[in-house]
Order: structure tokens, then sequence, then C-alpha cells
């Protein structure tokens, strides 16, 4: 291809008779043609595609009428089909009948071939009966009816018939086997996810039984169920009805939300029903909602709701299950709270039974299903159910044991002291007052109750008591006057946390740590004035070694970082809280050295003792060490062998002069 510019437009016929191509030529370019044709190899073929819509609605891309689809090559015998070309198709053919036939392609040429011998052997065919005289039979060979009859074995075909209705009957039975099985499959899979539902409840609540009686913050749920039962017990006015389902549905609620805050409860109302023992009725549940919004235990912050269809097919669930959060526990009477914590205990002990019982009917359903299908259980699968078991039965019963074996004070007089448990329904009695007796111990009389001092301690005896187990003492119970006064924050909480953000966009490595860590290490460090571009430059220019990639304590890291570049001797660019502590801590240290050592100019130069030569006296050693336990901590290690070194040696003895060679003898020595 050979491109030039033009400077005018030629005619199009004239570029033609000169051997190039129009179309080429009028975008700038000039290609040479075949001899004999008015157009390029690009060109010979219409390009052009038009879309056009069918009767059926659906579009598609068609050449435009006389268009050719394919190149025209200068060789060999180019015609159109003439059954393709009748039918629209861009065909070639060839004359396969010789000079002044139809040109036909490859599958027309072969079709009509085809059609033409079935019509010659058909004709064959006739031509022999009617030379042989065969009169063909106008009926049934077998009944002789000139129709099919279903009863003949031989024009009804009944044999086949018949195979052909076994054949669907056994089709039948294997789709309707092949549906069994994958309605076997989802209703075992169904089972198993029941199985693993009730399995995750169930450990969730052993976890949270067990962080109560270690005294971990898992174990919070315990406590907001003895809010709830408190709250109850103060609103309620009377003892008399049924038991309500109020624990139970509240502790499914409790143990369903965070554990740390108490929100984003959503047990579900059929799901609670189930766990919480109430059978197939939501009425319980929905009672013991409104019951516990009413006593302010909690706050319905979603509503339950009927999804979308495109939220149900994007969810896979029909009803939006309402969410609660749960009122803090410093929103509460701490006493109530305490009181009533054999009851939450019972409660969530009750729980914990119940799920039990419903994970072994699922289990048993998920084998029973298993059997059916073929299969069998297996043996660790049935190991791990038996410790499953032992554990929630260890569970319950050390919560039952906590339950029963928790003691709270009654309304007694203030010489009694009786052992009692938990009286349910009842608000909790006030502080008893304890006996100032110094340690006074009586013995308990027929008939009388024991006078012993809780001040003996938490391994004091009540004598003459028949069971020689120890007796839980009371303990002094605290109740303060007001609330406590809440703290105020720090002077960097308003712009360390923005520092600490832009820190952490800077530096990668600091990037997995906490945000309020962070921000508090550079509040205590830093200034309001900082920036993280000034932080870095500083950093980078107080540290001459690089910042390590990935730290073991990204934190700890940082506090030594801001340690190192912020107790140097230069002042940084802004005020650093860090920097003005050093510079502080430093004149604090050389004032102290100062007074030090005009205490010790002061001190009597003579002294009995011998000192060793190179050695510094009681006084100097007395006054060093002075020095150095008044050396504060903050500095570093170098600035404080500065400041302990500047200390005065005049104590120390000083060696006695050696003789050089050459000098005689000493002069004591002088005969």
């Amino acid at each position: 291809m050979i491109t030039a510019p033009s400077h005018r437009a030629l005619d199009p016929d004239r570029v033609a008779a000169l051997g190039y191509c129009p179309d080429c030529y009028a975008t700038g370019a000039t290609v040479l043609v075949v001899p004999g044709r008015r157009r390029c190899q690009a060109h010979l073929v219409d390009q052009r595609l038009l879309v056009e819509t069918t009767a059926a609605g659906q579009a598609r891309l068609a050449a435009p009428p006389g268009a050719r689809r394919r190149p025209v090559y200068p060789t060999g015998v180019q015609t159109a089909c003439v059954s393709c070309a009748a039918a629209g198709r861009d065909k070639q053919g060839l004359p396969r009948d010789g000079a002044g036939s139809d040109p036909l392609c490859i599958p027309c040429w072969r079709g009509r071939t085809d059609r033409q011998g079935a019509a010659d052997r058909r004709r064959l065919v006739a031509e022999l009966r009617e030379r042989l005289n065969v009169d063909e039979p106008a009926g049934c060979a077998a009944c002789g009816e000139p129709d099919p009859v279903p009863t003949c074995w031989l024009c009804g075909y009944s044999w086949l018939a018949e195979a052909r209705a076994d054949h669907e009957h056994a089709q039948a039975l294997e789709a309707a086997a092949v549906a069994t099985r994958f309605a076997l499959l989802a209703e075992t899979a169904e089972a198993r996810e029941r199985v693993d539902a009730l399995t995750a409840w169930i450990n969730r609540l052993t976890e949270t039984l067990t962080a109560f009686h270690a005294g971990d913050s898992w174990g919070r749920p315990v406590w907001l169920l003895a809010d709830l039962l408190a709250r109850d017990a103060a609103a309620r006015t009377s003892r008399r009805g049924r038991r309500s389902a109020l624990g139970r549905v509240c502790g499914v609620m409790a143990v369903n939300a965070d554990r740390r805050s108490g929100r984003r409860a959503m047990p579900g109302r059929t799901a609670t029903a189930e766990l919480a023992g109430c059978g197939d009725s939501t009425r319980p549940v929905t009672d013991a909602w409104r019951r516990a919004e009413a006593l302010g235990w909690c706050v319905r912050v979603e509503q339950g709701r009927r999804l979308t269809y495109a939220e149900r097919c994007a969810t896979g669930r029909s009803q939006a299950r309402a969410v609660f959060d749960i009122t803090g526990l410093h929103h509460g009477d701490p006493a109530a709270q305490a009181a009533y914590l054999a009851d939450a205990l019972d409660i969530l002990a009750d729980l914990l039974d119940h799920a039990r019982g419903l994970l072994a009917a699922a289990q048993e359903r998920v084998d029973d299903l298993d059997a059916r299908a073929g299969g069998w259980v297996d043996y660790r699968e049935r190991v791990r159910r038996q410790q499953m078991r032992r554990a929630v039965t260890a569970a319950c019963d050390h919560a039952r044991h906590q339950a029963t074996n928790f003691r709270t004070p009654h309304t007694v007089s203030s010489a009694m002291s009786v052992y009692s448990s938990l009286s349910r329904g009842f608000v909790f009695s006030p502080s008893i007052a304890h006996s100032t007796s110094g340690g006074r111990r009586y013995r308990r009389g027929k008939g009388r109750a024991s006078r012993s001092s809780t001040s003996e301690g938490r391994g004091a005896r009540v004598e003459g008591a028949g069971s020689p187990r120890e007796r839980r003492p009371r303990s002094v119970q605290a109740v303060s006057a007001g609330p406590r006064a809440r703290r105020a924050a720090p002077q960097w909480t308003g712009w360390a946390f923005g520092l600490a953000r832009a820190v952490q966009g800077r530096w990668v490595w600091l990037r997995g740590a906490p945000l309020p860590r962070v921000a508090a290490t550079l509040g205590a460090a830093l200034g309001p004035d900082w920036t993280a571009e000034t932080l870095e430059a500083w950093v980078r220019k107080a540290r001459p070694r690089p910042l390590l990639v990935e730290p073991d304590s990204p934190v700890a890291y940082l506090r030594a970082v801001l340690e190192e570049a912020l107790t140097g001797p230069v002042a940084p660019p802004h005020p650093a809280r860090r920097h003005a502590e050093h510079r502080r801590a430093l004149v604090v240290a050389q004032a102290a050295a100062d007074r030090q050592r005009r205490e010790a100019a002061r001190v009597d130069r003579d002294q009995d003792a011998v000192v060793r030569p190179g050695q510094r006296s009681a006084a100097a050693e007395a006054a060093f060490a002075a020095i150095r336990a008044r050396t504060s901590g903050h500095l570093r290690r170098v600035d404080r062998a500065a400041v302990v070194d500047a200390a005065p040696a005049g104590d120390v003895q000083e060696w006695p002069e050696v003789a050089q060679p050459g000098q005689g003898l000493p002069p004591g020595l002088a005969r």
C-alpha cells in the first residue's frame, strides 16, 4: 500500500482508469487493483449490515438484496447457485451436468440427485410389478381387515404397544424413585441443618454458664436475665397466677444477643417458642416481648415484616425478624440484680436441658433418614455425641448447684443471722447491719440461733452444728449514696483520633492496630498542632534507622519510636507533651545534682577511715547514690550517665606519682 497526499480530488472513473481503487483514494490511500476490476480486494464485498426483525420478534443481521458476501476471485468459475439464489442465500455453484445446465452447490446437487434416484426406484418397482402381474393384498394377512385393528397381532402391533407400555411404566417407576431419593436427600439435609443449629445453641448456652462461673465477661447474659427478673418482681402487684414464660423467652433473647453489648437480639418468634419450650404456640413469645418492652428491659429497633419478592429471592426467607437491643446493666439496681442470679441460673439450666432433648430428637431423626438411605452412623460421631451429652449434663448440674447454693439475705432483725435461700417474687431486702463485736464467738444453744461474728473470715465454722462443712459467710453489702461520677474525657480526644487515622494511612505497619490505642499513644506524646506529614518528617530526621515493616507489637513500637524521637537534645517543630516532660525531667535532675553537689561540698573532708587509692569515700558514694535515686526514670541512660559523671569527685583518693626511669631513688630511700 502506497500512501500519498492528495492536493485535489479526482474523478472516480479516472482513478479507476488509472488502475487504483476509488474507495481507497477517497480516504487518502492509493491501492492498486487487479486488471479488469474497479475495486480492490477489501471493497469487493459489500460490508454494509442491516438489522431486521423476524416474525417471532427476534433481531438479526442481514445483508441488503443483491449484495455479495463473498470476495470475487480473479480466477475460477464464480456462478451463483440457482436454488440458493431463489431462496435468498448467497452461495456459489457449478454446472454439474455440463455446459448450459443449472449451476448448483453441493448440498442442492446432492439433494436433487437423491430425489431423482428415489423416483427412479419407485418407477422401476412399479414396472416390475406390472410385468410379473403381482396383486397386492388389500387387507391384513392375519385378520383380513383393510384397516389396522388393535387386537390383531400383525396389523395392530399389539406386541409393540405392550413393549411401549412396559417401557413407559419402567420410566415412570424410575422417575418416582429419583424423586423419592431427592426428597430424602433434601429432608436429610434439612434435618442436619437443624442438628447443627441446635448444637450451636447448646454450645452458646454452655459457654455462657461456664463464663459466668469463671467470672468472664461472656457470662453477662446471666446478669441481663437477672435484671429482667428484678424488674418484673418490682413491677408485680400480685403473686397469683401460673408461671409465666417471660423468663425463658427473655433468656433466649439474652443468650442470642451480643455478649458484650446486649444488642442485635433477633432469635425469631417461631425459633424462640421452640427453644423456650412454648410448644407450637407463639402467643407466649409475643406477650413476653411486649412485657419486656414495657419493663424497659429491651427496645425494639427493627420491626418484623414480610419481605418483598426481590428480598425473598436474595435472602431465601419470607419474613424479616424483629431486632431488640437489651438495656445495659448500669441502668438497673446491682443489688436487685444479684438477688435474682439464682433464678437466672435455674432458667438457663432449664433451657439447656430442653435444648438437649431437642438435639437428641433431631439426631434420632437424622439417624432414621440415614438408615432409610442405606447409610450408618460413624463411630466418631457416636463418641462426639456422647461427649457432648456429658458436657451438657455437667453444665446443667453445675448451674443448678450454683443456683441452689446461692444465698441471699432476707429482711430480719439486725441481731439475727439466718441462712436461707432465695425467695421468688420478692424484692431484694435491705442491707443487714453487721455486728461489731470484737471477734466474740457464741455457742449455738438448743433452739437458739448462732450469733457468731462475721469478722472471723472466710474459714470460720459454726460450732455445735450438725454438719462439719464450712458455712459461706456474708459479705458486707456496700450501697452507694448516689451514681458514680463519670470520669472526664482526656484533652486529646478532640484531635488525636483524626491524627491517628492519618498516621495509619501513611504507615502500613500501624493499620492493624486498634484506633483508640493509637490515638491514646499519639495524644500522650504529641500536641494538637501536629500532622501526619510533620510527624513522619520529624521521625525520619530524628531517627537515622528506617522503620520496621512488620513489628510484633505495632502500638509498643510506635511508643518506642516517639520516645526516641522526642527525647533528644533537638526541639521538635511543634510543642510535644513528651518532649516537655523530658526537658522538665532534665531540669529536675540537674537541680538535684547541683543541690547534692553543694551539700557534698560542705561535708567534712577529714575522715578517719582509710581510703584506698582509686576508690571513692563513703560520703562520695552516698552522694552518688542519692543522685541516682533522684534522677527521673523517664530520662535516657545516656542523660543519666552524664548527670552522674558531672558530680564532684574530690573525695576520690588520687594514685601516688609513679617514679619514672632516670629520676633516681625516692627521697625517703636516699642514703
